[in-house]
C-alpha cells in the first residue's frame, strides 16, 4: 500500500469515527426538550445512577463523545491520547452491555443513538467492536505528533462542555415524584354492603293528592350497595389542573394517558382511546399528562382523533413518571387512586385487554 493511498484511508477511517461519535453525541440532544431527558432516563433505567445525578451524568457523557468526535479530525494528542481514550471508551460501553444482556436480555434499546437509530444491545456491542478495530489499525498506522499542543484539544474540550451546559442546562430530578406503583390484585371492584330497605307494598291515591295508606302492609327487602376501592393518593396525586378545569384523578375510574405530544404512537393510542369512548358507554374519563409544548396541542389533537384534558409537564417531571416504560405512550387506568392496570412498550394498543382491565 503506498504512503497516499493509506493517509486517504487513514483519514476515511478517522472521519467514519469522528462521524459516528458527534451522530451518537446529538442523538442524545435533540430535540432538545426530550432527546436528552429519554436518556437520562435509560441511564437511571440501567442502574447506573439516580434521577438526582443522571442529568449531569448524562451530560458528561454526550459531552465527551461530541469532544473526541471533534478531537479525532485533529493531530495533536492524537495518538497518545484521543484514539486510546476513544478505543476505552468503547470497551466501557461493551462491558456494561454484555452485563444488561446478562442481567436483562437482548431487549429493548440500547441508546447509542439515542431515539434516531433504534439498537438492541447485542446490536451495539457488534458497532463497538467494529469500531474497536477500526482505531487498533488508526493506532498502528498513524505517527506520534512531533509537537503536541494541548491548548487544541482544551479548547475543543472547553468549547462542547460549555456549549451543551448553556444551551442544554441540567434541571434538577432529585424531588421526582415516585414512578410505580403496585397494582391492584383483586378481580371484583366493589365491596359489598347489606341494608335493610323499608318499601310500601300499597298507595291509596285521592283527588289531587298521593297519601300513604297506612294500613297497608310493608315488604322488608334487603338491598346490596357497592362502594368502591378504598380512595388512596396515587403517583398522579399532584396533577389535578388541566386546559379545562379541576379534577381530581384519584377519585372515581381514570384514565391518565403519558403522552409526548409529537409521538406518533401517543397519536395512535389517543385515536383508539376515542374509538372506545365512542362505543362503550361506560367508558371512564381520560386526562393527559404531556410532555411539549402548548404549540404542540392543536396538531397532537388534529392527529389523535379528538380532544381529551391535558395538562403540559415539565420534561424533568415527565420522564420520571414513565416508570418502566422505555418510551411514551404510558397508559394508566385507575379507581380511586389504585392501579388497575397499565399498558407500555406497544406498537398498537390491545383493546381487548385494555378494555378487560377498565371494567375490572
Amino acid at each position: 500500500m503506498n504512503s497516499k493511498r493509506e493517509k486517504i484511508i487513514i483519514w476515511g477511517l478517522r472521519i467514519l469515527i469522528s462521524g459516528l461519535f458527534i451522530l451518537s453525541a446529538f442523538s442524545k440532544l435533540l430535540p432538545a426538550n426530550t432527546a436528552i431527558f429519554l436518556f437520562e432516563k435509560q441511564i437511571v433505567d440501567l442502574g447506573i445512577t439516580n434521577w438526582c445525578f443522571a442529568p449531569l451524568l448524562a451530560r458528561a457523557i454526550v459531552g465527551f463523545e461530541l469532544f473526541l468526535g471533534i478531537a479525532m479530525l485533529q493531530n495533536h494528542f492524537l495518538k497518545k491520547v484521543i484514539v486510546p481514550a476513544t478505543f476505552f471508551l468503547l470497551l466501557a460501553f461493551c462491558i456494561h452491555l454484555t452485563l444488561t444482556i446478562i442481567k436483562s436480555g437482548n431487549r429493548g434499546s440500547c441508546g447509542c443513538f439515542g431515539q434516531l437509530i433504534p439498537m438492541t444491545p447485542l446490536e451495539a456491542i457488534i458497532k463497538n467492536v467494529i469500531c474497536m478495530g477500526i482505531l487498533v489499525f488508526i493506532y498502528f498506522k498513524i505517527k506520534a505528533s512531533e509537537r503536541n499542543l494541548l491548548r487544541y484539544p482544551a479548547i475543543i474540550l472547553i468549547a462542547v462542555y460549555l456549549g451543551i451546559f448553556i444551551f442544554l442546562q441540567p434541571k434538577c430530578c432529585c424531588a421526582s415524584p415516585k414512578a410505580d406503583q403496585a397494582i391492584v390484585q383483586d378481580t371484583v371492584a366493589v365491596k359489598k354492603d347489606s341494608v335493610v330497605v323499608e318499601k310500601d307494598t300499597a298507595v291509596q291515591v285521592e283527588t289531587k293528592k298521593v297519601k300513604k295508606d297506612t294500613s297497608a302492609t310493608r315488604k322488608i327487602v334487603k338491598e346490596t350497595v357497592q362502594s368502591g376501592r378504598m380512595k388512596v393518593s396515587s403517583i398522579f396525586t399532584k396533577y389535578n389542573k388541566f386546559n379545562t378545569g379541576y379534577a381530581d384523578l384519584n377519585s372515581g375510574k381514570k384514565i391518565v394517558c403519558l403522552f409526548s405530544l409529537d409521538c406518533e404512537h401517543c397519536q395512535e393510542a389517543s385515536r383508539i382511546l376515542h374509538g372506545l369512548l365512542k362505543h362503550h358507554a361506560d367508558f371512564p374519563g381520560v386526562f393527559i399528562l404531556a410532555s411539549g409544548t402548548e404549540d404542540e396541542v392543536d396538531n397532537f389533537y388534529k392527529e389523535g382523533g379528538g380532544k381529551f384534558p391535558y395538562v403540559i409537564v415539565p420534561p424533568e417531571e415527565f420522564f420520571p413518571l414513565l416508570g418502566s416504560a422505555d418510551f411514551p405512550p404510558r397508559l394508566v387506568v385507575l379507581d380511586n387512586g389504585n392501579f388497575l392496570g397499565e399498558f407500555m412498550n406497544f406498537e398498537h394498543l390491545d383493546t381487548t385487554a385494555f378494555m378487560k382491565v377498565v371494567r375490572k
